[in-house]
């Protein structure tokens, strides 16, 4: 069985992280799914974006680039939203030195209404509810909320997370749906972390690549878990992980030529 080759960010190596564009990409190059980040706008719209504020070398409005921090995307409303363009890399930036496979085009921010018309059923997406506690953040039960409303009674949906408020919510709203509940580098040991995991009902554990371990992978599926590694771009790491169930990258192109 191979893992589920699973585009971060609709493949942010390749194509405009978090767009349709990249999202249409994932599903041209036979991905099993994407991952991909929700928020908030002011008006209550559940839109796909990384950052809580729009991010200066990636973000135009009128072709002019943001300068200094951009606005909070829960300050803005989904219409004010639309009038940025995030489909570019500014040339010459730290992102642009690392994302060389990129290519310019026009992009919209999209909401996940879009992105699931786009998915259809058989294309997994694994939604990570995008929150903490910051002041940048926005409320993880009003997100969770929401993100359920345009998620409930499909299949194909996998819910993800750092902040496991948010996944809590999902849990309340529905015992059935499927939550992968996401964990940072962990230091010592990871099992105490595994059985809090199953004890609140999570279908998943989605690490961070480190601690893919064999002995932490054994452990997890002795409680019945999923688990899928973020965030696996070298070659060599997706051949070591080829007995998880997912597994999410950058480079869904490199996975793909290995399977």
């Amino acid at each position: 069985m191979q893992p589920w080759n699973i585009a971060h960010r609709g493949g942010a190596q390749l194509m405009p992280e978090n767009t349709l564009a990249a999202f249409a990409g994932a599903l041209a190059r036979g991905c099993d799914g994407a991952e991909l980040d929700v928020q908030l706008t002011r008006d209550g719209v559940v839109v796909v974006h990384h950052d809580f504020r729009l991010v200066a070398d990636m973000t135009r409005r009128d072709g002019v680039w943001l300068s200094g921090a951009g606005p909070r995307l829960k300050d803005l409303t989904w219409d004010e939203l639309q009038t940025f363009d995030v489909g570019t890399v500014r040339p010459g930036s730290d992102t642009a030195r690392s994302h060389l496979l990129l290519k310019p085009l026009a992009a919209l921010v999209p909401s996940l209404d879009d992105v699931v018309a786009l998915a259809g059923r058989g294309f997994k997406l694994l939604v990570e509810l995008k929150c903490d506690g910051s002041a940048d953040s926005g409320d993880p039960v009003a997100l969770a909320d929401a993100a359920y409303e345009v998620c409930a009674g499909l299949e194909n949906i996998i819910f993800v997370g750092f902040d496991w408020r948010a996944l809590a919510q999902i849990r309340r709203r529905d015992v059935g749906a499927q939550c992968w509940f996401t964990t940072d580098r962990l230091s010592g040991d990871a099992r105490p972390v595994i059985d809090a995991i199953a004890a609140a009902g999570g279908q998943g554990w989605f690490p961070h690549l480190a601690d893919t371990t064999p002995e932490n992978v054994a452990y997890a599926r002795t409680l019945g878990l999923k688990i899928g590694a973020w965030t696996v771009n070298e070659s060599a790491d997706m051949r070591r992980l080829m007995d998880l169930d997912a597994i999410c990258t950058d480079r869904p192109d490199l996975l793909s030529a290995l399977a």
